[in-house]
């Protein structure tokens, strides 16, 4: 079984984190701030039947960030021995006065981010604790409460399963990771916080064939979840077979009619188009920095009457969810968008004390090692009033777009591209034949305007999602009920 998780509140006692605080803020830092980490990953995959690879990893250490005027510092110890723990505090303060650290090859590693700011100065705080509510308890999480023999097992049933669903799959790739992470997050404004988070993935990639045709389907697993989950929720022959029936639909799938014309999204994963298009340009840096279109919008009409759209980390066993953000915050819901209306922003505690508001629970960083960031955690459109059936009877010549792949965001000017990998064309009010190869292109800034029908069939998928942002990827959920838009573009093979 994984190693249990350490006591992190001895191994970094409030006498100790006080002392830090202090040396961080001794050369004139406003703000100071202390965080330290015990994370345990395991990983497995299974390729061509054997157990391929299996990984056991350990990350510990301490950040110390500190703040003054428009400089930021930041330095980091791996471990938690005090005397190294001193000297990040140091060279953070150092980082913070100078803009550079003093010249010592001995150094705990360092990195001074830009754009810094400058939170009010106040004198130092006695600590109080954050009593902030979980928003689900979990009795046995799965990367600790299954072994390494159970978590291959999963494997070795999801690889069976999707064999046996058709003859045609040749070949399956299954992969389990997880993390069983443990923090402490102090700073000079008094506040103490610690969480433990777990997050646990399983994939599988189904590869099928028939002549020269090749295709693969893809389907996960997961979050914050019990062991049991892959009993109760989600066992691994559901997701085998879910990845095994996307590849041999796909083997009898056509292009797509190139065009702009009407777009009916699934629920769950098609949320990623809200998160890439829209979600970004709500993040308190770019806001503040007054670099996203979003800045100025405020108060005024961004998507189509009848569309909400939150960014929650309070959502049930998502991987985008937990109690407290990486900067002590508790989890919160955050409309963003109300009946199509812009109404709030995503702020962490920086980008917050900077133009005046209060943080919102987005400040988030990978490890001990990286300097927090305004982040989204569950970003979704909220449910409508309309039954699903009714947004694709309604639409005479369409797709519909079960699942999305990769995509790219431009965010300079809002252009998106978004691989759709499995989809059906809609004639006449009927799904008819199945689609591959096609991809959505349109601008972000108006894509949320072309929603005319939203229905009540909500899914947030919290199983798999990660979120690129600077170099630090945190994992997410998106989610979004059926939505139907009055026209994208869709690229493809004109027939």
């Amino acid at each position: 079984m994984a190693s249990p998780q350490l006591d992190l509140a001895a191994l970094l006692p409030r006498e100790l984190v006080a002392e830090l605080l202090a040396l961080a803020r001794a050369r004139g830092a406003e703000f100071a701030e202390v965080f330290g980490e015990h994370t345990v990953h395991t990983a497995f995959s299974l390729e061509e039947g054997r157990l391929k690879t299996s990984q056991y990893s350990v990350t510990q250490g301490v950040g110390v960030r500190a703040i003054r005027g428009e400089q930021t510092g930041y330095a980091y110890a791996d471990g938690f021995a005090a005397p190294d723990l001193r000297e990040a505090a140091r060279v953070a303060g150092r980082i913070a006065r100078d803009g550079a650290p003093d010249p010592d090859p001995g150094a705990p590693s360092v990195s001074a981010p830009t754009g810094a700011g400058r939170p009010g100065a106040r004198a130092p705080r006695a600590f109080r604790v954050v009593d902030a509510p979980a928003p689900f308890a979990l009795v046995s999480p799965a990367p600790v409460a299954l072994d390494e023999a159970g978590k291959v097992a999963l494997l070795r049933r999801a690889d069976d399963a999707a064999r046996a669903h058709d003859p045609r799959i040749h070949e399956v790739a299954a992969t389990l990771a997880d993390a069983a992470k443990s923090f402490v997050v102090a700073n000079s404004d008094g506040l103490w916080a610690e969480d433990r988070q777990y997050l646990t993935r399983l994939s599988v990639a189904a590869y099928a064939s028939a002549g020269d045709q090749r295709q693969q389907g893809f389907a996960a697993g997961g979050g914050s979840v019990e062991a049991d989950y892959f009993e109760r929720v989600r066992p691994p022959e559901a997701v085998a077979r879910e990845a095994a029936g996307t590849a041999v639909t796909l083997l009898g799938a056509k292009d797509p009619e190139a065009g702009a014309y009407p777009v009916v999204l699934a629920p769950g994963w098609g949320g990623v188009l809200v998160h890439e298009c829209f979600g970004h340009g709500m993040e308190g840096d770019v806001i503040r920095k007054q670099t996203s279109i979003r800045a100025t919008q405020q108060g005024q009409q961004v998507a189509a009457r009848g569309v909400t759209i939150v960014d929650s980390g309070v959502v049930p066993y998502s991987r985008g969810s937990f109690r407290v953000d990486d900067e002590g915050t508790p989890a919160r819901r955050t409309v963003l968008v109300e009946d199509g209306i812009l109404v709030g922003y995503l702020w962490d505690l920086l980008n917050a004390r900077l133009t005046g508001n209060s943080p919102t629970g987005n400040g988030r960083r990978s490890s001990y090692r990286d300097f927090p960031l305004c982040r989204m955690t569950n970003t979704y459109i909220e449910a409508g009033p309309h039954d699903p059936a009714e947004l694709i009877a309604s639409v005479k010549r369409g797709l519909y777009c079960k699942n999305l792949g990769g995509g790219s965001v431009n965010p300079a000017d809002g252009n998106f591209s978004f691989q759709v990998t499995e989809a059906c064309r809609i004639e006449d009010g009927k799904l008819t034949y199945p689609v591959r190869n096609a991809t959505l292109t349109g601008n972000g800034n108006d894509a949320m305007l072309k929603i005319d029908a939203v229905a009540n069939d909500l899914v947030v998928d919290g199983t798999t999602g990660s979120c690129g942002k600077d170099g630090q990827w945190k994992p997410v959920g998106v989610g979004q009920p059926t939505v139907r838009f009055t026209d994208i573009t869709v690229g493809g093979t004109a027939t």
